[in-house]
């Protein structure tokens, strides 16, 4: 009944950002075939903190593994030299209920939401990329940007804007230390979307960010910033004109980017094209033309999660040197 303890440090020595393209888009194309039982995730408020804390479960039967995400979101804790979202996961062996693992969660998410970006981009992005924008420049807009350029590696320019300028100057050092590009700092969110072939948008906003009007014929959007009840990155009348593609619409209508509109009733399941694993499994079609503004709203999915780690926890497992570094405890002693 051994239960291994599995850090951040563990996690990195074996998990980049290719890999975790790879069990996400493995984590859709089940997802698409109903080979996964999720249910909605839960919320706790903690209004008295303005935090909250998430419950995230799924059970993969293909891969005789379970889990459960438990992660917190407290958007004031920068001003504490603390992180705003820290997440635990634990996983459980189906046929016993057994804890196998606790893993840091943290490191998981961030890659695996940024990994969900790769994805969309793979399916429903033109071919063709020179320069993708970013709203919002913390640690999701880094690992969006590492896989940007997993799946799209001749991105020559990079725009950026964040409310925080040395969040934005440490987003650009990261990024011309990483991959070489040019990198623009924007004084304004409008002028960071203009010309971009691809934008993602990664901030807590609860209102939209820019005019519909300064996005480009053929731009693909990730919105990942929007992750509870009444934030929102994107108008109504971007969703509405664009090829618009969901994880999920259970979680997405109650939590994601389109839980505004939705709830307004400016928009409906019928302006929705697909969800990603519809597209990833050939299921239905994304973009259908290169002047198509599609869009990718991405609420995050405990099966990304949970395949993401039991992906990271056999690679640690079956590695002699790597298992014999990690801790392992009897929880019930």
């Amino acid at each position: 009944m051994d239960t291994w303890i599995i850090k951040k440090s563990d996690i990195a020595k074996v998990l980049n950002m290719q890999l975790c393209i790879d069990a996400v888009e493995t984590s859709f194309r089940l997802y698409g075939q109903k080979k996964v039982l999720m249910p909605v995730k839960g919320y706790l408020y903690f209004e008295s903190y303005n935090g909250d804390m998430r419950s995230m479960s799924a059970y993969i039967p293909d891969f005789s593994i379970a889990g459960t995400k438990a992660s917190t979101v407290h958007p004031d804790n920068p001003a504490r030299q603390m992180p705003t979202l820290t997440a635990t996961i634990l996983l459980i062996d189906p046929a016993n209920g057994i804890p196998l693992a606790i893993m840091d969660g943290t490191y998981i998410t961030s890659m695996r939401t940024g990994a969900a970006g790769g994805v969309a981009v793979k399916y429903l992005a033109n071919e063709h990329i020179e320069t993708a924008g970013f709203i919002g420049a913390g640690a999701q807009a880094r690992s969006l940007l590492d896989a940007m350029f997993v799946v799209r590696p001749r991105i020559r320019k990079i725009k950026v804007y964040d409310i925080r300028e040395n969040r934005a100057r440490t987003f650009e050092e990261y990024c011309r230390k990483n991959y070489g590009a040019e990198v623009e700092l924007e004084a304004n969110i409008s002028d960071a979307v203009r010309n971009c072939q691809i934008v993602n948008t990664s901030t807590a906003s609860r209102q939209p960010l820019f005019d519909p009007a300064v996005v480009s014929p053929g731009t693909h959007i990730n919105a990942i910033g929007a992750d509870a009840e009444g934030k929102q990155e994107l108008s109504s009348s971007i969703l509405k004109k664009s090829v618009l593609v969901i994880d999920d619409w259970a979680e997405a209508s109650h939590t994601g980017e389109i839980n505004v509109p939705v709830h307004m009733g400016e928009l409906t399941r019928n302006d929705i094209q697909a969800e990603l694993g519809e597209i990833v499994t050939g299921q239905k079609e994304g973009r259908q033309s290169e002047s198509d503004i599609t869009v990718f709203d991405s609420a995050g999915l405990a099966f990304q999660d949970i395949v993401t780690a039991w992906r990271v926890y056999n690679m640690l497992i079956d590695n002699d040197d790597f298992k014999a570094q990690l801790l392992k405890i009897n929880l019930a002693e």
